[in-house]
């Protein structure tokens, strides 16, 4: 069934709300057409509220994978693959400028994939706040009392906590807390300046209850975007393993995983000085600085900084990254582990944004769709095979 570009457009502007009366009543008559219609809108109304397949069009359309698809498509249409490409899609993925496409591939997959019996869920918000005096509180499941703690009022939230500053908490003795993210995991935490930090998986911030004296200072290890309260006479610090970040007032990710072979500064507003020992880089707004942990070379480059912050918009963004590293964010975040049955697989690349509170299969169905790669689940394994 052929469906036009206006008709495409025309149930967007229905599905999104923009519709007006007279293009709603044409969609009602267009509607009531056919059957094949009514099949066809529930299919893409389906895809909309799930947002279960999005990748950016310009990748499926160049991509082999998607000519098959396109070829299978032909030769067994009651397992239509959907394809509308929408003007925007931003009640699914907000991502400006870009093309959309949404996938149905469920009825695609072969037997013994992960799709088949096998259910791994999306991260959550939760987290362990550990107190001065060793005390840990489970955070995300419920929202308790105040907490007291060096003066402070302590508000817990499901998703967040919040340092209330008062007049005359910063005397006295520096209490430190730490926050802790674990695999599968997200926070956020408002501290006692007014700082916003939003922490994914496998993270750890330790903090000053209430900053004292002239600096602001924080210790990172994983990854978390700051949105930094401005004070021009109190700089903030960010101190990683290797790397330190300075600033007075702006917005920043900082990715600093031990594990990694690398630590990256992305730079969104304002400025940021990044120390790593003799080396001094400032960066401005859609810049990054990275760390080769390996070697010790720093580089500064421009990039797509939503590309490396829309983890914290609930998104998976991925520009043209190695399977290798792909492997280990999703791993972060779904709780499993990649083994690749020939390394040379880690060296694919694939690009593509999905909304990151989906099943693990969805996104891993797309980069079977489109890179020359099958998944088999074992446990909490994920086995990564050539086709």
């Amino acid at each position: 069934m052929a469906i036009s570009d206006y008709i495409e457009d025309l149930i967007y502007r229905v599905l999104s709300g923009e519709a007006g009366k007279a293009e709603r009543e044409e969609f009602e008559e267009w509607l009531s057409a056919s059957e094949e219609h009514q099949m066809f809108f529930r299919e893409v109304e389906r895809a909309w509220h799930t947002g279960k397949y999005t990748l950016k069009w310009e990748n499926v359309q160049a991509s082999e994978a998607w000519q098959a698809l396109e070829r299978k498509h032909d030769r067994r249409r009651r397992n239509r693959v959907l394809r509308i490409c929408w003007r925007v899609a931003a009640a699914v993925v907000v991502v400006v400028g870009t093309i959309f496409a949404f996938w149905q591939l469920d009825q695609e997959r072969e037997p013994g994939k992960v799709a088949q019996g096998t259910v791994v869920k999306a991260g959550e918000s939760k987290a362990v706040l550990v107190l001065s005096t060793g005390e840990k509180i489970v955070l995300g499941e419920s929202v308790s009392d105040l907490i007291r703690e060096g003066g402070m009022s302590i508000r817990q939230e499901k998703e967040q906590i919040n340092y209330d500053a008062k007049v005359g908490d910063l005397a006295g003795e520096v209490v430190y807390n730490e926050l802790i993210v674990p695999v599968g995991g997200e926070y956020r935490l408002l501290l006692s300046d007014g700082t916003m930090v939003y922490m994914n998986s496998e993270s750890r911030l330790k903090y000053p209850v209430c900053f004292v004296g002239d600096k602001r200072v924080v210790e990172l290890e994983g990854e978390a975007y700051f949105d930094v309260a401005r004070d021009e006479k109190c700089p903030f610090i960010v101190h990683t393993n290797l790397v330190n970040v300075d600033v007075l007032g702006t917005s920043f990710n900082v990715m600093a995983y031990k594990v990694d072979n690398r630590i990256e500064v992305t730079l969104v507003k304002g400025k940021v000085n990044v120390t790593c020992g003799e080396a001094r880089k400032m960066l401005e707004p859609n810049q990054q600085f990275v760390l080769n942990n390996e070697n010790g070379e720093c580089v500064v480059r421009e990039v797509n900084v939503d590309t490396f912050i829309d983890w914290k918009n609930g998104i998976l963004n991925f520009d043209a990254l190695p399977l290798g590293e792909l492997s280990e964010k999703l791993g972060r975040w779904y709780g499993v582990k990649f083994f690749f049955t020939n390394e040379k697989l880690k060296q694919l690349k694939f690009s593509g944004a999905v909304k990151k509170y989906n099943d693990i299969d969805y996104i891993l169905s797309l980069i079977e769709a489109t890179t020359n790669v099958t998944f088999t689940m074992k446990a909490d394994v994920i086995i990564v095979n050539e086709k």
